[in-house]
């Protein structure tokens, strides 16, 4: 009877190990940029379009973003302002992880999710969606 029932453990911890979920991988390898970007929402401004922008870090890290490119096809546009943080200064992600700010760029056609922001961090260069 014990055989059966060590069998059965055996079986049923193969089968758990066999269906763990692989997303785990992918949250390994966006920790390893130490911040993630997730974009909110776009409003256009009298002199382009405001981004805005929730970053995601470990609470109590810090990082700093020393300018952020808008990728629309071959053009590179440069962001004009952030509001937030402020570039070339250090800024530490508080107890929740998440440091909320935006970005203006001087551009007016429209958006869409193949469209990229690039942070130029201290850290190396985070690439993320412009809109979702």
């Amino acid at each position: 009877m014990k055989a059966l029932r060590l069998a059965a453990i055996l079986m049923l911890a193969g089968g758990a190990a066999m269906v763990a979920p692989q997303a785990a991988q992918a949250q390994v390898n966006q920790l390893d940029a130490e911040i993630n970007i997730i974009p909110d929402k776009v409003t256009k401004t009298t002199n382009g379009i405001r981004i805005s922008l929730c970053l995601v870090g470990i609470p109590g890290t810090s990082q700093r973003i020393d300018s952020v490119d808008l990728v629309v096809g071959p053009k590179v546009i440069k962001a004009t302002d952030i509001d937030g943080v402020d570039f070339e200064r250090h800024f530490q992600f508080e107890d929740t992880g998440v440091q909320v700010i935006e970005l203006d760029f001087p551009y007016t056609g429209p958006l869409s999710n193949k469209n990229r922001l690039v942070f130029h961090t201290e850290k190396g260069d985070v690439s993320a969606p412009a809109k979702q």
